[in-house]
């Protein structure tokens, strides 16, 4: 049987097709992502959410609050106030009329070292970068989706018992930065360390 000789150009013409079908058939797997995600026992908003609505003040102690979660000696990521730190934090100045100022606030400040706060923030943040990999590739466009969710509490405790909280929070995270270079490649390689902060 006669081999059938295949010319150079050819097998390298077929490798470079294959090479891109590859690279367009799995352009948005080839797009960095990146993660931003407290260490904490709530997977959501809702979770994170559901354990401080159990909270209540002037009832809850403090073996409950732990049992829910918010326990700086357990877990990550929690701030511990002193009594003038938690004032400062919900009553930043100029302070308001005593009228104004939370019963549970008003006890803080009379136990003072007696009082400390919790504050944290967990989060799960998601960065992806979207859209045309050629083009983000070159450096010409470059998009990013940001999802996530946000949540943070501050919990005061007089002694052995809760007296003031208070929450803040993003439940749903969605944003979408496009950044365009005219230039490409000879615009500068800075932008893609943008995604990781």
């Amino acid at each position: 049987m006669a081999k059938v000789w295949v010319p150079r150009y050819r097998v390298m013409k077929n490798f470079i097709g294959l090479l891109a079908a590859f690279l367009l058939s799995a352009c948005s797997s080839l797009l960095p992502t990146a993660q931003d995600k407290s260490v904490q026992p709530w997977a959501s908003f809702e979770e994170a959410k559901a354990s401080y609505d159990r909270i209540e003040p002037f009832v809850t102690d403090l073996d409950a609050v732990r049992e829910l979660g918010f326990d700086p000696f357990k877990t990550p990521n929690i701030r511990i106030l002193n009594h003038a730190q938690v004032v400062q934090t919900v009553l930043p100045p100029p302070m308001r009329e005593n009228g104004a100022v939370p019963p549970g606030i008003v006890e803080c400040m009379k136990a003072r070292e007696s009082c400390q706060g919790y504050l944290m923030e967990p989060r799960r943040i998601k960065k992806d970068r979207v859209g045309n990999f050629m083009l983000d590739f070159m450096n010409f466009k470059r998009e990013t989706l940001t999802t996530g969710w946000k949540f943070g509490a501050l919990i005061v405790v007089v002694g052995d018992k809760v007296v003031y909280k208070q929450w803040s929070g993003s439940p749903n995270i969605q944003e979408e930065s496009v950044q365009k270079n005219p230039l490409g490649p000879l615009q500068g390689a800075g932008s893609s360390s943008d995604l990781y902060y």
